[in-house]
């Protein structure tokens, strides 16, 4: 099993390839792992774990490095105009809901790191915890979503 983090491409924050590769720069995915997994689990670059056959280690691993994720952010336009912490571009917070279901506290914990940590580059994450039929029937199945932590087999 997996847990992910899931963007909307269709999103005007997540449609340029440097801003994803940023976030992934921003997340420290050894924190997670220890902070919600207590230790037992690892990182993958895709839906495969790194023991099966059909994982893929040609997929480039992002490391966690805050001041090169805060480089391609710049890069991209995003920057703390008026020193309140918070990235700002054309005059809009870099700023973003992040969805799960309810009942799951993994992917709740999941959710409150990941808040955290791109919290540290400037980017302000809101959590919403919604029920799952109502989670996958108006938010996933019409996407309608910023972000999404989910989970596969």
């Amino acid at each position: 099993m997996y847990t992910y983090l899931g963007y909307n491409l269709e999103h005007p924050l997540f449609k340029e390839k440097k801003v994803r590769q940023a976030l992934s720069y921003a997340l420290n995915k050894e924190e997670l792992i220890q902070g919600v997994l207590l230790g037992f689990g690892q990182s993958a670059t895709g839906p495969f774990p790194p023991a099966s056959w059909a994982y893929n280690q040609e997929i480039k691993d992002y490391p966690y490095q805050l001041e090169t994720a805060k480089k391609l952010l710049a890069e991209s336009g995003w920057v703390d105009i008026n020193q309140d912490g918070w990235l700002e571009k054309e005059g809009g917070k870099f700023e973003f809901t992040l969805m799960t279901n309810q009942g799951n506290k993994n992917r709740e914990l999941t959710a409150e790191i990941i808040q955290s940590q791109f919290r540290k580059v400037g980017i302000k994450v809101n959590i919403r915890i919604v029920e799952w039929s109502t989670f996958v029937n108006n938010y996933i199945d019409k996407r309608q979503f910023d972000a999404v932590i989910l989970a596969g087999v």
